[in-house]
């Protein structure tokens, strides 16, 4: 896990000055070590975690036994022994990065299909005078670019690249689409100025900063590739595979399904798990669970109290890339992982994507019959939104919309409505432009989408696994120097669960995890209400949040440079104070405290 960043600059003591600077900025990616490196007219930059080999021949880059390719990544290739093996790769250390440009002398770009893990890589083919920029097919490991006078620029992280050369503009779109679901797209950026690379896609570029991009695997990570392997199969090898390290690892445990899963498979692999769970507040602390499945599993297990210190906040977002509703939460975790003494964690995160855990998936259903109840008055569905409220499927006021005639007729809507956070409407009263509709991603997963489960399962992934999870997963543990690792989040699993809701004609669920792996203590966890890691968010903003609440409450505040603060006013948010849903106040509060961190301009 690293720090990567470099470019394309023909002036060679201006980019190792601008990429030791990156480098410098992005520490907190790779303690370990830290190096800049000049190949042709291209200069790459690392900063290390050793994980991998962590003595100093992992270090990076990576070159090719030919010496054509060099590479630097951030990331973990999890199959890089068997790919050693199948291609009787020449490596000469146990480093997982090793294997890409020996891969790469073999098998040219095609060799991307072939790696499974989470990746950002920058290779250079000295040859032919091109730089790859390249992400691996969920998104879990971010890439971002920009074009300056000078030529081309790119790093692991997005405030690096803003600060490179003053004056980065605030992408309206991006913030329209935050304003709307919590979080921008997963192949978009914050500012104007800079790109950030699509999940499953490289991008080529010669000496002039000419370039185009290409997706790695057809039809998306959703899209198996060959006949997929049960559940079981697929989950057991996963997670085993998350396990090799060279260094320590912690599995963060909750008390839900996921993360008992790696338990139970850790323990069926002989490992003896570090569990570490972060302890909230009244009914949301889930301590004691995860303390009853790390003592049924056998595991170590510690409890570590949530707390803000004092200037954790503002650390918290000085840390964020991109504006986000979540990740105080991976925050806190990751802190005290790295407290723990850990580089490694493993979360159950991407499990509910992955069969169906959510319970907006109960809806799909209902389906037939919402279409059937466009024909009956109003009142009778304001009756039935009511009655499903009560099973906890959404919230009352989605299932009105829902119930509505204007409402989703199909899955992808219902997922949308779910993780909407402030309608489409208001989102263009309060930017001044249209929110773009999320609904044209589902082309890219034309290969999965033929059943209503697969296609809700595509448009979670898009809209909340690949757009806030794994990006907030990613920049809240690097602040923190800790890699996360995620096995659910694998096409493999995917790949299963999909196959495994086509024989069964509707969602696997949460069940079927305990199921497949012939766990009865996970199928009875599997019966109980869904609890994940959650913060007293609400009352937070009575106690340690309420400065930034009042800080954002200013009319002269920059959230207010972005977002229409007289619509904001009409539409009842101002003045900002606690609310049942909380995440409509803080949508505005954490859009400002992350502007206001940033320090950049503010245009509509």
């Amino acid at each position: 896990m690293c720090g990567i960043a470099g470019t394309i600059d023909r002036d060679q003591d201006r980019a190792a000055a601008r990429i030791r600077s990156i480098n410098d900025a992005q520490w907190h990616r790779g303690p370990d070590h830290s190096i800049v490196s000049r190949i042709g007219g291209f200069t790459l930059g690392n900063t290390r975690l050793a994980i991998q080999d962590p003595g100093p021949a992992g270090n990076q880059p990576f070159t090719s036994a030919d010496g054509r390719y060099h590479c630097i990544f951030n990331g973990e290739i999890y199959n890089h022994r068997s790919l050693v093996e199948r291609y009787s790769l020449p490596v000469r250390t146990s480093c997982d990065g090793e294997v890409i440009p020996e891969l790469w002398a073999k098998l040219g770009v095609s060799s991307l299909t072939e790696l499974r893990g989470m990746y950002a890589i920058a290779l250079v083919d000295s040859l032919d005078e091109r730089l790859y920029l390249a992400r691996d097919p969920f998104g879990i490991k971010p890439l971002h670019w920009r074009i300056v006078p000078e030529g081309l620029l790119f790093a692991s992280e997005i405030r690096p690249l803003a600060q490179a050369v003053s004056g980065p503009q605030i992408d309206p779109e991006a913030i329209a689409r935050y304003l709307h679901f919590g979080a921008i797209a997963s192949d978009r950026s914050p500012f104007l100025e800079i790109t950030s690379l699509a999940p499953n896609s490289v991008a080529i570029f010669d000496l002039n900063c000419r370039g185009k991009v290409q997706s790695i695997q057809p039809g998306g990570p959703l899209a198996a590739t060959a006949a997929p392997a049960d559940l079981r199969t697929a989950l057991t090898d996963s997670i085993g595979l998350h396990l090799d390290a060279d260094v320590p690892i912690a599995l963060l445990l909750s008390a839900g399904v996921d993360s008992a899963a790696i338990a139970s498979v850790g323990r069926r692999l002989g490992r003896d798990l570090d569990c570490l769970t972060v302890a909230t507040e009244g009914d949301v602390d889930e301590s004691g669970g995860a303390a009853q499945t790390a003592r049924h599993y056998g595991h170590r297990f510690k409890r570590i109290p949530a707390a803000l210190e004092v200037g954790e906040v503002a650390r918290f977002f000085g840390a964020m890339q991109r504006p986000s509703i979540d990740g105080l939460n991976t925050y806190i975790v990751c802190k005290a992982v790295h407290e723990a003494g850990f580089k490694v964690a493993l979360s159950g995160l991407g499990g509910d994507e992955a069969v169906g855990g959510y319970s907006h998936f109960r809806l799909l259903r209902y389906l037939p019959a919402l279409r059937a109840l466009d024909k009956i008055p109003g009142p009778f569905s304001g009756s039935a939104a009511k009655v499903l409220a009560r099973t906890g499927a959404a919230s009352q006021a989605k299932l009105a919309r829902l119930f509505a005639a204007t409402g989703p007729r199909e899955s992808w809507g219902l997922s949308q409505l779910q993780r909407e956070v402030l309608p489409r409407p208001l989102v263009a009263e309060l930017i001044g432009i249209q929110c773009g509709k999320s609904e044209e991603s589902a082309r890219s997963y034309t290969a999965c989408s033929t059943g209503s489960f697969s296609t809700m399962v595509a448009a979670e992934v898009d809209i909340y696994l690949q757009a806030m999870l794994l990006p907030d997963a990613d920049c809240f543990s690097m602040a923190s120097s800790v890699e996360l690792r995620v096995p659910f989040v694998d096409s493999h699993v995917f790949s299963a669960s999909l196959e495994l809701a086509a024989d069964k004609g509707a969602g696997p669920g949460k069940t079927s995890i305990g199921v497949a792996l012939d766990d009865p203590y996970l199928r009875t966890l599997a019966t109980h209400p869904k609890r994940g890691f959650s913060l007293p968010m609400r009352s937070w903003m009575t106690g340690p949040l309420a400065p930034l609440l009042k800080a954002a409450d200013d009319p002269d505040a920059a959230v207010w440079s972005v977002v229409d603060r007289t619509r904001a006013e009409r539409g009842g948010f101002v003045p900002l104070r606690p609310r049942d849903r909380w995440a409509e106040t803080w949508t505005f509060v954490a859009l400002n405290a992350w502007l206001d961190a940033a320090g950049t301009t503010h245009a509509k």
